[in-house]
């Protein structure tokens, strides 16, 4: 009887435990978009610690109990986890950016906007399931007393008594996942999509990753000649100033909301000497705002999974500073308005070729904001230490006020919102970033102050998008301020200007570009080649058509051109593709670009194959 006790006990722990973590996967797959396959995942997940408890315990029925409830609770932590992260990056987390959670201190206000009910529910049981652990005996016997209890514990007596509780576990488990093939059209790779199955994948590639032994033909990434472009040379010898804007996106360029222009800096850059690119895309690694400033400042993608700084600090690169400083100019230094540490600048960026960082801990802090320095401050502090740098220089300047969840104080906000706008993430937004352009517009009068402007080169950009058009009441409101619909192109699309004082050069180009491409056309200005390294980019000035490779928040193979946007999801699964028609959004069959999207996926892989070798230097 002791025995017999032992297992029917057993089997109503751990099937709570499968019940339990089956409802949580029904709250945490929705969102993933998995082709109506949620209810399999959330059954395969459920099942995991029910193998686990099984198979240990045919060796130990105690380390079987341990192992699953262990095993639930990180799969309860995990999935509340990859929840939040996938609201904001639609992905899952990879090790790599775990092992960075500790960076998570630093941005807390805008996690918290992040998590919702769904994701707290997945960990709210945690508690008690702690108590059932410690004091289970007395809350087993209470439930075994009641009249449906001695009834329920006596139908699995019966049911189960041929076999041993681990036995029973086992043969339920694999039926669990024999069940998936049963869905029309799931297929094995559709796997990789279960939570368990996913994160051991990707600590494999984590910790045993091949990527260096892909061969690469450096050839295809070397810089062509551009000297016979009109463009060749016309901002030669000019101080360089970059400004990368937080969270800028282009469908406020240009735009006017209740009378109310958002963008009068920038539009009037637009009106005069200025070179503006309005189907420039984002390109970005697992690090958003650090990684569009690597890929800027050396036409790399950076890793997906991680952040560039992070990964590969210490690579051997030819980034913009140390090719410009190669060439002439004298000093070349990033500025940011916020901690030094934060994606591993302060370490990263001597590797990069900048002499010196001037970070949050260096500069006064007057006024900050949530995020650190106000943009005003941040620009008008940076002014004075350019205005005693050697010409011609190189400045980097990242932006940070318009950071989500766009906490601009009240005493800085101009634009008068409709009541149902208030309080709004779309309404906040547009106080952000016309607070940001009206900091640019005063940073450049000082820059005039100290005769520094016209012998300089603005390029200025945004680094990813900030609102996501998966929320109907968002891309309502966007919709309604553009006058059409807020698409995957939207979404992707951030503005690029590169603003040139007295050249008298004053035009749009439409060719679709990303942040690889900064780089190779900045150089094209300046009339330099780049004759040392690769350079995944192409001149945006002289290229015939527009190719964007693309990552992070969609799969690898995913590719903007000029005609078309090629979404390719990260779960892979096949009915889940979309190839979008630019304009009408006309959905295309995805196999007529099955061979650009393989071009796409090789760019990547080939970059990431000579970030881990260190190996991007062209031979001699």
């Amino acid at each position: 009887m002791k025995k017999q006790a032992v297992r029917t006990r057993d089997l109503f722990y751990i099937g709570l435990i499968a019940l339990l973590l089956f409802i949580k996967g029904k709250l945490f797959y929705p969102p993933l978009l998995l082709a109506g396959y949620e209810t399999a995942f959330a059954l395969l997940t459920a099942f995991v610690p029910v193998f686990v408890w099984a198979v240990l315990s045919f060796f130990s029925p105690k380390t079987g109990r341990i192992a699953a409830t262990v095993l639930y609770v990180f799969l309860s932590f995990l999935m509340a986890v990859d929840a939040v992260y996938w609201s904001y990056a639609s992905k899952l987390t990879s090790a790599a950016q775990i092992t960075m959670a500790h960076q998570l201190t630093e941005v807390s206000d805008s996690v918290l906007n992040l998590i919702k009910v769904p994701h707290v529910l997945m960990i709210a049981d945690l508690p008690v399931r702690v108590l059932l652990w410690v004091h289970g005996d007395l809350v087993r016997s209470r439930l075994g007393r009641t009249g449906w209890g001695n009834r329920f514990l006596a139908f699995l007596e019966r049911e189960c008594g041929r076999f041993s509780s681990a036995a029973a576990g086992v043969l339920c488990s694999l039926a669990a996942f024999g069940s998936a093939f049963l869905w029309p059209g799931f297929r094995p790779e559709y796997i990789e999509n279960e939570l368990c199955a996913y994160h051991a994948e990707d600590l494999a590639r984590t910790l045993f990753s091949r990527e260096s032994e892909r061969p690469v033909d450096k050839s295809r990434y070397a810089s062509p000649d551009w000297s016979m472009s009109p463009y060749w040379g016309i901002a030669a010898d000019r101080n360089i100033v970059v400004i990368q804007v937080e969270a800028l996106q282009n469908f406020v360029i240009g735009r006017e909301y209740r009378g109310q222009e958002i963008m009068p800096t920038l539009n009037g850059l637009i009106g005069k000497d200025t070179i503006y690119f309005d189907r420039y895309y984002y390109q970005i690694g697992g690090a958003n705002t650090a990684d569009a400033e690597f890929a800027v400042n050396n036409s790399l993608f950076a890793p997906e999974s991680n952040g560039a700084y992070v990964q590969y600090p210490t690579n051997r690169y030819y980034s913009l500073p140390f090719l410009l400083k190669d060439h002439g100019w004298k000093a070349a230094e990033a500025f940011h308005g916020y901690v030094a540490s934060f994606w591993n600048r302060e370490f990263a960026y001597p590797y990069q070729g900048f002499d010196d960082y001037t970070s949050l801990e260096d500069l006064d802090q007057t006024d900050m904001f949530p995020l650190g320095l106000s943009d005003k401050e941040f620009y008008r502090q940076t002014a004075e230490i350019l205005a005693d740098l050697p010409e011609p220089f190189y400045a980097f300047c990242i932006t940070a006020s318009s950071h989500y969840p766009y906490g601009i104080p009240l005493k800085d906000r101009e634009i008068e919102l409709d009541p149902s706008d208030e309080q709004t993430l779309f309404g906040l937004y547009l106080q952000a970033v016309n607070y940001a352009d009206r900091a640019i517009g005063e940073f450049l009068e000082e820059l005039k102050e100290a005769g520094l402007y016209d012998n300089s080169i603005f390029l200025i950009y945004g680094d990813h998008y900030a609102l996501p058009n998966t929320n109907p009441d968002i891309s309502r409101q966007v919709g309604d301020l553009t006058g059409g619909s807020y698409t995957i192109f939207d979404v992707f699309n951030v503005p690029f200007l590169i603003h040139i004082p007295g050249a008298g050069v004053t035009e749009t180009i439409s060719t679709a570009g990303g942040h690889m491409d900064v780089m190779p056309t900045l150089l094209c200005l300046l009339g330099i080649r780049n004759d040392r390294a690769v350079m995944f980019g192409q001149n945006l000035l002289a290229a015939e058509t527009g190719f964007v490779c693309e990552q992070t928040h969609v799969s690898v193979g995913s590719f903007i051109s000029d005609e078309v946007f090629f979404q390719k999801p990260h779960n892979n699964i096949r009915s889940n593709y979309r190839v979008y028609e630019r304009g009408t959004m006309e959905l295309k069959d995805p196999d007529e670009y099955g061979a650009l999207s393989a071009e796409a996926q090789d760019r990547i892989l080939d970059c990431a194959a000579l970030l881990a070798r260190d190996d991007v230097f062209l031979d001699p």
